[in-house]
């Protein structure tokens, strides 16, 4: 396994070592191993100011987490960020596919919540393979146990270390 320090700090978690790293300058990273319907993780992440007012606006980042992913399942990470993990299914180009997304919410500040992002692509019909099965494990615990910092991270065109 290595470990992605992505953004600069805002998210540290491990992948497998052999899969490939693509970052995009103004945001988003994809992971994958450089083999045919590999899977694919790809991660985004959001921020969000607080509003000051409104009867809507959520209060705690629990309360986003849960908002943002529609469950009363959020979980507390150690670190005090939320996770909420959903997985569903999709037609991509006539394929199969299914997502098996984490959103982890980071309070930076009392004014300002982070969302990351990971979702991890499979086709369909790889969802019994045990291979599979194990990759997505390693991928939940990584993403559970990542370390997600309330710090303001890298703005604007990113090059990743």
């Amino acid at each position: 396994m290595k470990l992605i320090n992505y953004r600069g700090g805002i998210a540290r978690f491990y992948i497998p070592s052999s899969w490939t790293e693509e970052y995009e300058p103004a945001g988003g990273a994809t992971f994958f191993e450089d083999k045919p319907d590999s899977g694919t993780l790809r991660v985004n992440v959001m921020d969000i100011d607080k509003p000051s007012t409104g009867s809507h606006s959520a209060k705690t980042v629990y309360d986003l987490i849960a908002e943002i992913s529609k469950t009363n399942s959020v979980k507390r990470l150690p670190s005090g960020a939320a996770i909420a993990h959903s997985t569903k299914t999709t037609i991509e180009n006539g394929k199969n596919l299914l997502l098996y997304t984490w959103q982890v919410g980071v309070s930076v500040t009392p004014a300002h919540f982070r969302v990351i992002i990971f979702t991890y692509t499979i086709l369909a019909t790889q969802e019994f393979d045990p291979n599979v099965r194990q990759e997505i494990a390693k991928l939940d615990q990584s993403i559970s146990e990542g370390e997600y910092p309330a710090v303001r991270g890298i703005a604007g065109n990113y090059i990743p270390d």
